[in-house]
C-alpha cells in the first residue's frame, strides 16, 4: 500500500441552471513530481494478449507509478448496447434511456481525471466495441460536461495491423476530435504499427516507450 500527502487542492466551481457545483481535485506528490488522482483505462479489444491492452497496461504501470490511482476497464466483456437515437439524454440532462453496462463507464469516466483508450484497428476504422463508446458517449452532447465533472484528458493507443502509421489518421482524428467537441482536452493519439500478431508488441521496445509517454503525459 502507498501513501501520499496531499500538496495541493484545486477547487473548480461552475453554476448550471442556477445551481452552483464546487468540484474538488485533490493533487497528491508521487516519485517525480505532482499528479492527478484517477486514471482510467478502457481496453476495447476482444483479443488475448491483445497488442493494445499490453500498451495500456504499460500506461496505466507508468501513471501508478508517479502516484495516480488507475483503473482498467475491458469493454467488450461488458453489455453495451447501441446508441437508440431517440434523444432521451437531450431533456434528462445527459442521462441516457439505456440501462446496460454502459452506466459503468460512465461513472468511472465522470470519476476520473484523465483517460486512455487502447483501441485495434478493424477493417479502416476503430473497431466495433469502441464505436459504442463512443455514440453512446452522444449523451454528454449539449449536456455541460466540463462543467459538471471537470475538464478530462483523453488520450488514443491505437494498434494496427499496417505498417504505414498515417494509413488511417483521418479517420482516427475525426473519432479523437469528438472528444474536444465534448469538452475533453486532447492529449496523445499514439499509433503504434505492425501488430497483427497477438502479444507481439512485446517485442517492440520503442513502441513500449511510447505508451509509457502515454502514461506520464496524462497526468
Amino acid at each position: 500500500m502507498a501513501y501520499f500527502s496531499i500538496v495541493s487542492l484545486r477547487i473548480e466551481l461552475y453554476i448550471y441552471k442556477n445551481i452552483t457545483i464546487v468540484k474538488y481535485i485533490c493533487l497528491t506528490k508521487g516519485l517525480t513530481g505532482v499528479v492527478y488522482m484517477k486514471i482510467l483505462g478502457i481496453n476495447t479489444s476482444p483479443r488475448e494478449a491483445s497488442n493494445a491492452k499490453i500498451a495500456l497496461e504499460k500506461a496505466l504501470d507508468t501513471a501508478k507509478s508517479e502516484g495516480a490511482e488507475v483503473e482498467l476497464i475491458n469493454s467488450n466483456k461488458l453489455n453495451i448496447s447501441a446508441c437508440q437515437g431517440d434523444n432521451y439524454c437531450k431533456a434528462h440532462e445527459g442521462k441516457c434511456a439505456i440501462d446496460d453496462d454502459m452506466t459503468q463507464i460512465y461513472k468511472a469516466i465522470e470519476e476520473a481525471d484523465g483517460i486512455i483508450f487502447a483501441i485495434p484497428i478493424y477493417f479502416f476504422d476503430v473497431n466495433a466495441q469502441m464505436k459504442l463508446i463512443i455514440d453512446r458517449l452522444y449523451s454528454y452532447f449539449q449536456f455541460p460536461f466540463a462543467e459538471t465533472y471537470g475538464t478530462k484528458k483523453v488520450s488514443f493507443i491505437i494498434t494496427q495491423g499496417t505498417p504505414d502509421p498515417e494509413a488511417f489518421k483521418s479517420t482516427l482524428e475525426v473519432q479523437f476530435g469528438a472528444f474536444k467537441f465534448l469538452g475533453f482536452e486532447l492529449q496523445d493519439l499514439v499509433v503504434l504499427t505492425d501488430n497483427n500478431i497477438p502479444g507481439a508488441i512485446n517485442d517492440k521496445e520503442d513502441q513500449l516507450s511510447q505508451a509509457v509517454e502515454v502514461g506520464k503525459n496524462i497526468l
